[in-house]
Order: structure tokens, then C-alpha cells, then sequence
């Protein structure tokens, strides 16, 4: 999302048929692959795009945190029905749009230059998906973990809608934060790590107390988008508990979290 006045401007690495986005030399903020633009290259973009497990068929989904628009891409190629509205505050990462292959604005895509936390908290019962992975160099901004944007975003969400939120594991606030989404979606919340451990997806919502039973793909996703998430989601499944309960972030019991 947003970095700090002063801080580095985004840049482009390419190096062996891959290219980076970064903020700095100690953070990748996205990663595209040349000969095939519109491929998750990070195993955690496959996760968060797990949600379609629960949502098969989402008609708007809102994005916190452009980067190289990996996200926005696949929903974009493979979901179809499906409009996208991504906000980045940042107009130097925007300006980046064609290095990364990103779609023009049209009826299925938009990008807004603003700032997320504003752009949630304007919204009512507007999105059936708000997928979240808004990093500086000091990891996730206060005012994204705070129980007040968490609440926006429920508020910002449709009934069955699902918050989807890139947790970087070693973030000093993921606890707290935790326990915010615990508090405000009601322990319906579900936290899968991705392959190497460095990150965590959290998702949460209401639609997370159904079984997710035979994996299938879902209504709204072609085959080629679905062969990009299959291992993703037999890990989802596999976190998820057969009878359809959670396993609840034990931040909900043993953290109590600022409202920052």
C-alpha cells in the first residue's frame, strides 16, 4: 500500500525471466514472471485467491495495496463476472501499471489513486471480497491492523463477504491484528500459512462455518486460473476442520489488542 514520505522510490528488477518490484533492497513487493505476465509467482497470492473456495461466483472485489497487481490480474483473466477495484496511494506504483502488464481501466477494472483506509471506510455492504496486503518497509501500517479499519472493512463487506488479509509472519504487530479480526468477524476466522512459513493468510467471515467438502473449481474461475490454486486450496481444506468448524487464531483468547 502507501509508503512514507521520504522513503525509497519503488524499482524494477529483471533477472532470470523474472521481474520485481521493490521498495528497498530488504523487500520484493511483487514478482512477475515475463514469458506469462498473469502467473502467481508467490505461493501466498495462490492462498489469498483461496477464497474463491467459499465465494465461487464474486461479483466485486475490492483490493487494499496494488504492488505489481498480481491479484488484480488473475481476477481480471480468470474470474469471470467479476469487477475489481484496487487502491494504492502511491501514484509511483501506479505509474509502473504497464511494466507489470496490469489490464486499463475499464468495466471490470479500476484503479484508484487514494488512500485504502478512506476508500473502505466510504463504502456500505458494497464488496464480496476485500483482499488486503498493504506493506511499507516497517511492514503492515498501524492504521491497517487497527479494530477500527477491521470494522470498516465488515461493514464494507456483503453479508456472506469474505476479508482476505496477507499476514507477514514475522510482522511485530500480526498478534494483535489477530485478535482484532478475531474480535470484530466473531472467531470466524481461519489463518493458513504459506509453503516457506514467512507469511500467513488470514480469512474471515461468516461463509467460513460452511465445509468446504470435495475440492472443486469454482463456478466463476476458467481452468487455466483453477490449475494456479489447486494445491493452494487442498491446504485450505486441510487447515479447515471437516466438520466444518475452525481453528480459531489463539490470538482471539490470548491477545488483547489496541485499537490503533
Amino acid at each position: 500500500m502507501a509508503r512514507r514520505a521520504g522513503d525509497q522510490a519503488p524499482y524494477v528488477v529483471d533477472a532470470a525471466g523474472l521481474r520485481s518490484l521493490h521498495f528497498g533492497p530488504a523487500r520484493v513487493q511483487s514478482r512477475m514472471l515475463l514469458r506469462d505476465p498473469g502467473l502467481l509467482v508467490f505461493d501466498y497470492t495462490c492462498l489469498m485467491m483461496g477464497f474463491l473456495l467459499f465465494l465461487p461466483r464474486p461479483r466485486r472485489i475490492g483490493l487494499i495495496g496494488l504492488g505489481g497487481g498480481s491479484l488484480l490480474k488473475f481476477c481480471h483473466r480468470h474470474v469471470a463476472g467479476s469487477r475489481c477495484e484496487a487502491v494504492e496511494r502511491d501514484a509511483r506504483v501506479i505509474a509502473l501499471r504497464d511494466a507489470f502488464a496490469l489490464p486499463r481501466d475499464d468495466r471490470r477494472c479500476r484503479i484508484h489513486l487514494g488512500d485504502g483506509v478512506n476508500f473502505i471506510k466510504s463504502e456500505t455492504d458494497a464488496f464480496d471480497a476485500i483482499l488486503l496486503d498493504g506493506y511499507d518497509e516497517s511492514g503492515m501500517p498501524a492504521r491497517l491492523r487497527s479494530r477500527s479499519f477491521v470494522t470498516a472493512c465488515r461493514k464494507a463487506l456483503r453479508a456472506d463477504g469474505m476479508l482476505v488479509v496477507n499476514v507477514d509472519s514475522n510482522d511485530a504487530g500480526r498478534d494483535a491484528f489477530l485478535a482484532n479480526v478475531c474480535r470484530v468477524f466473531e472467531g470466524c476466522v481461519l489463518c493458513v500459512l504459506d509453503e516457506d512459513g514467512g507469511n500467513c493468510v488470514v480469512f474471515a467471515g461468516r461463509r467460513l462455518q460452511r465445509r468446504i467438502g470435495e475440492i472443486r473449481r469454482p463456478a466463476a474461475v476458467d481452468r487455466a486460473g483453477w490449475a494456479q490454486l489447486v494445491p493452494a486450496a487442498l491446504r485450505i481444506r486441510a487447515a479447515h476442520d471437516p466438520d466444518g468448524s475452525l481453528r480459531r487464531s489463539q490470538a482471539q483468547s490470548d491477545s488483547e489488542a489496541d485499537d490503533g
